[in-house]
């Protein structure tokens, strides 16, 4: 293996080194992030909702995130993973290649709309006033800062529906409860205690919700979380870190914990979908001891096998049955589109190019990924006066043409890993870090793909 600490040869996609945590790390300095979460209190309640409310909820595109409960989130993997996250092309750079969490992930483990208008709209101005239309009520002047209100006045105030409901109120808690999804588990900030009330906007037409492409918004939130935690002066992370962490356990076999099989019934009850609650039922069970530690799943993931990592983990027997089954989800061709992902402020970048084996496509030597240094600058604060769609017009425009924008290759032989010596391989090699943590043994040179 080689040194960990050995610079690429060419630094022209790694042209955030400087910045990166490994250069910490490599000083001999250890860090743990924290994940910021708030308690999500509408999962814990699902089978208690009001069955007109869980009909809107469904309507609106987030009935499957509701069905999902509690993982408990694994700091240290969540920490060793952002090690390997690369700004510079929104990827994780492991020994076999770059990888990512993409649109097909966040529509299989969550089952959110992926297709669809981008989430962004109006963030400024006194938006406060608009609670009394569409959640009934205006929070009191101790939970508002700003047009961000506290979770927990979500929490106390929406939790079981009033006796002979009318449909508007019906309408508010069903609007309460995906507002709560989106601030505490979707799309948290760092302290994950508050939510903007942009996204509430977006919420007034229930039948009209589902035309967004949330997953993509919560796509871009991720990436941006993931974006700031490379500086090693982070401590707390926020973002989706729930579908980071499935996102990891479906391809990375020797990090996830075992979960007991569905039998027919289970899948055809619905168990089995979205993937992300076949893990909350492994969260009581024992997980792999490499997962104990930082150092020590870097490690693991220094010294990656080959049949360790499975670049498309949704074509496996005992997996796709659960996709298959439900008859009105079928992932878009959008995910795999090369298209800016928008959640207001935010623009970052889904660059499957890098990641075609995640579709079943051989790798090709990609091109240079956009800078996105300045967009990277850009978010809530101070921004009073910016009209988003209007400012990102450029970006939404590409967005819109995203069903031209979709990636085509050849299918991979084998497992879809490469040798060291073919031409993606040797590129790839002289332009990353492959490797973190002190170097102790070779890779196994078995079961490889031999296409290039």
């Amino acid at each position: 293996m080689a040194s960990n600490r050995c610079l690429p040869r060419n630094m022209s996609v790694l042209r955030l080194q400087h910045k990166h945590v490994t250069q910490t790390i490599w000083e001999g300095k250890e860090r743990l992030l924290r994940p910021r979460r708030h308690a999500i209190w509408v999962t814990k309640h699902v089978d208690f909702l009001d069955p007109r409310v869980r009909n809107l909820i469904d309507i609106a595109g987030f009935g499957h995130v509701l069905t999902l409960t509690n993982i408990d989130i694994n700091h240290h993997l969540i920490t060793a993973l952002v090690e390997r996250w690369r700004t510079e092309t929104h990827t994780f750079h492991l020994p076999h290649g770059e990888s990512t969490v993409t649109l097909e992930d966040v529509a299989l483990q969550f089952g959110l709309p992926i297709d669809g208008e981008p989430v962004t709209g109006v963030s400024s101005g006194n938006l406060v006033p608009l609670c009394e239309t569409l959640l009934g009520s205006i929070p009191p002047p101790d939970v508002v800062r700003g047009n961000t209100i506290k979770l927990s006045w979500l929490n106390n105030n929406f939790q079981q529906l009033p006796a002979y409901a009318t449909d508007d109120v019906v309408a508010q808690y069903a609007r309460a409860h995906i507002f709560t999804l989106i601030g505490s588990l979707l799309m948290p900030d760092t302290s994950a205690s508050r939510v903007h009330l942009m996204y509430l906007l977006l919420l007034a037409d229930l039948n009209k919700v589902s035309n967004y492409s949330w997953g993509s918004a919560v796509l871009a939130c991720l990436y941006r979380a993931l974006d700031r935690g490379i500086d090693f002066n982070q401590d707390n992370i926020g973002g989706c870190m729930l579908l980071l962490q499935c996102w990891a356990w479906e391809r990375i076999k020797c990090l996830s914990p075992s979960i007991e099989p569905l039998t027919f019934d289970d899948i055809g009850a619905g168990l089995g979908f979205p993937l992300a609650k076949r893990w909350c039922r492994a969260s009581t069970q024992k997980q792999h001891t490499s997962s104990n530690t930082v150092t020590s799943i870097r490690r693991t993931l220094d010294e990656l096998q080959p049949k360790q990592f499975l670049w498309t983990p949704y074509r496996k027997d005992d997996v796709s049955p659960l996709i298959n089954v439900v008859t009105n989800v079928e992932v878009s061709p959008v995910s795999r589109a090369v298209v800016p992902l928008i959640c207001f402020a935010t623009v970052e970048f889904h660059q499957v190019d890098r990641v075609m084996r995640q579709f079943g496509f051989r790798q090709n030597i990609p091109i240079d990924p956009l800078n996105l240094d300045q967009l990277h600058k850009e978010d809530m604060r101070g921004r009073t006066d910016r009209c988003w769609p209007q400012y990102h017009q450029k970006w939404i425009a590409m967005w819109n043409d995203r069903h031209n924008r979709l990636i085509q290759g050849i299918p991979f032989g084998g497992n879809g890993h490469l040798r060291d010596n073919t031409t993606y391989m040797e590129w790839y090699i002289n332009r990353t870090i492959r490797y973190i943590s002190p170097p102790q043994q070779s890779s196994d040179d078995d079961d490889y793909d031999t296409g290039e």
